[in-house]
């Protein structure tokens, strides 16, 4: 895994550029201007630069200095290619645009470990924003767990940022491999065997080629297995056989691959209670356990919210150009709310709110819905003592989808489950005549 620099005014180019390198297990951040390429080189670190010649506000070439990261030139006039090649220190290579894809690969791949610079153990955990003490725990078990080749089961609330930990995990070993996540939630049930563990040509109808699995393609870095407890049953005896034995077999083949890669998991779920219901196996949860550490909920962190929402306006004023700050009000108003959606409600709130401010540079007002809760409303009184819990569950799903506009992911991300039992329940409703409409 590479971190990635992309500099180009080209909105277009750079989201299908982040799009590409990210599926590959890159890390991409992207500047549209020398000025706001240079900002970001001092607030963060990274192994290579790709750069368009022609910015802005001058010339790519501006940039490439022997003190920074490697540079690979992007342009789309092939014109000057002598020029780049005739180009001395840091400048790796060139592309000419639109780029292939598996070139670009190459050149990545192609950057020795020398000239990648290494991520040291306490930098891994720089994107972990806060100073409580929870957070100050919680980057400390990152450290101790990292660099271990080791299973690690990270638990904690929808939105809490487990995937985030995930990452650091993963730089933390500073491993040659990549970081490949999957969300065992949101593949069909069917598909899952093959996205995990890869397969051979005509194992199936629609299998007209070899494919590596997740593992085979991590290397030797890291597999993320987000909503772990969403795994079928027949999977979790597959997995349990890999992590003992270190090896993973194809769908339709016979013959066992050695694997490298490390399993961090993650799951919003109480896995304990799903044993003993008998919905997750108990030898695959305590094989998961070897390390485990939980992410806190923000409402147990509300000292933190003036650090993460000065970190999130940063973000948001660097991808939509709305410049903001919250003012002594607002970040008031945010620590007296329980936060159920955790650092996700909070980065679409204060994403609403920096639109909405409509370019004042401070963020002196709250969306209108802020902490309202989806029950206060007219159809409240509805819900009486002794009605069936699977008449509130519907209500409930069917109110958090009006709220939301009918968009199932965020409804599943504001209900504090997998996008697959969402759909799982609506299917229900429809089975049995009482369809959802929105």
């Amino acid at each position: 895994m590479a971190r990635v620099l992309l500099v180009d005014d080209d909105d277009g180019f750079c989201s299908a550029t982040k799009t590409l390198l990210g599926a590959d297990g890159h890390e991409v951040t992207s500047a549209g201007s020398i000025v706001e390429a240079i900002a970001t080189l001092k607030a963060h670190t990274f192994d290579v630069m790709l750069i368009d010649l022609s910015l802005p506000d001058g010339s790519g070439l501006q940039l490439i200095t022997d003190d920074r990261p490697p540079a690979v030139i992007i342009t789309g006039h092939p014109s000057v290619e002598t020029a780049v090649r005739a180009l001395r220190g840091p400048v790796v290579d060139y592309l000419i645009k639109p780029v292939d894809r598996a070139k670009l690969n190459d050149v990545l791949d192609s950057l020795s470990e020398a000239d990648l610079q290494p991520e040291t153990a306490s930098s891994s955990v720089d994107h972990i924003i806060g100073d409580s003490e929870a957070i100050q725990s919680l980057r400390e078990q990152i450290l101790q767990f990292g660099p271990l080749n080791e299973t690690v089961l990270i638990t904690g609330e929808s939105g809490t940022g487990k995937e985030l930990v995930a990452k650091a995990l993963h730089r933390a070993r500073n491993p040659k491999g990549k970081l490949v996540a999957i969300n065992c939630g949101a593949i069909a049930p069917e598909l899952i065997a093959s996205e995990l563990f890869g397969h051979e040509k005509g194992a199936f109808t629609g299998a007209t080629s070899n494919r590596a699995g997740v593992f085979e393609t991590a290397g030797d870095g890291t597999v993320f297995l987000d909503e772990i407890g969403e795994l079928p049953a027949e999977q979790q005896v597959a997995l349990l056989r890999i992590l003992e034995n270190r090896t993973v077999m194809r769908v339709g083949s016979a013959q066992a691959r050695p694997i490298t890669a490390r399993v961090v998991a993650a799951t919003n779920r109480a896995l304990d209670e799903m044993v003993a219901n008998g919905d997750f196996r108990e030898d695959l949860f305590f094989r998961l356990m070897v390390f485990y550490l939980t992410v806190p909920p923000l409402r147990e962190r509300l000292a933190d919210i003036p650090m993460l929402t000065q970190h999130l306006l940063e973000s948001i004023t660097a991808e939509y150009d709305t410049p903001s700050e919250a003012t002594p009000d607002v970040l008031e108003a945010m620590n007296e709310y329980d936060w159920p959606g955790n650092v996700r409600e909070l980065k679409h709130t204060l994403l609403r709110a920096a639109i909405l401010c409509k370019g004042r540079t401070a963020v002196d007002e709250l969306p209108a819905d802020f902490g309202r809760p989806l029950l206060l409303d007219s159809d409240n009184d509805s819900i009486k003592p002794g009605m069936a819990i699977r008449d509130m569950e519907r209500m409930l799903i069917e109110k958090t989808l009006k709220h939301h506009h009918g968009k199932r992911k965020e409804t599943a991300a504001a209900l504090g489950v997998s996008l697959k039992t969402l759909y799982n329940r609506l299917k229900e409703y429809e089975e049995a005549g009482e369809a959802i409409v929105v």
